[in-house]
């Protein structure tokens, strides 16, 4: 649940002497993960033999769905029907949603809130997904907002993601702090002239907070 917002002094100043106002964290590798043979349950929707090739085409035909051109519902309908199964989108739009909340990580959002620090979520995500993490996993709670790519029209890939983010935050770029498990995803953030952070959640909570902490801020 939301904790309770306490007084404390704001963040310290970097070197360059701007303080980190916000903290952005990616969903899949940081706040969440997928449960253990997620991938492989995803390949058994379709005939033995056509897994491997079914999720490829899923994950390519999903790239219009997280820039928020198509529904991922319809993607699922038309890449079901390619491999004959279409009675099956019920089951794979549900394992979708099949996610585990990584507790540390959220421990930190809410300790970095009670400090007075926002905390967004960035990520990557489809229409569906996108919906079910902020009503179902309660992170329209836990955090002040999401920002997702179906949303935003574009994916973290383009450091437009974060400056369009940066813009509905109304804070300069150095002010915001990034955490993700992807290099490619943390180096677009600073393109756009945020800070960044690279951690998974095989690194520990202990890593992050003292990689915050790093960056002034109070954890």
């Amino acid at each position: 649940m939301r904790a309770s917002p306490s007084p404390s002094p704001s963040p310290s100043p970097s070197v360059s002497g701007t303080a980190v106002r916000a903290v952005l964290l990616d969903a899949d590798g940081v706040l969440q993960v997928n449960p253990p043979g997620w991938l492989d349950t995803l390949r058994s929707l379709v005939p033995a033999g056509s897994g491997e090739r079914f999720t490829e085409h899923l994950f390519e035909a999903e790239q219009a769905a997280l820039t928020g051109h198509r529904s991922f519902r319809d993607v699922v309908a038309e890449v079901l029907e390619h491999w004959g199964v279409p009675e099956r989108a019920e089951d794979l739009v549900a394992h979708y949603h099949h996610i585990e909340v990584v507790s540390d990580t959220a421990e930190v959002a809410r300790d970095l809130r009670a400090a007075g620090v926002p905390v967004h979520l960035a990520t990557n995500q489809h229409d569906l997904r996108t919906a079910y993490m902020r009503d179902e996993l309660g992170y329209g709670d836990l955090l002040d907002s999401t920002f997702s790519s179906c949303e935003l029209g574009v994916t973290k890939s383009d450091p437009a993601f974060f400056v369009r983010v940066v813009e509905r935050l109304g804070l300069e770029p150095a002010a915001v702090l990034h955490v993700d498990d992807k290099d490619h995803y943390v180096e677009a953030a600073r393109e756009a002239g945020l800070r960044g952070v690279v951690w998974t959640v095989d690194d520990g909570p202990d890593a992050l907070r003292s990689a915050l902490r790093e960056h002034g801020l109070p954890i």
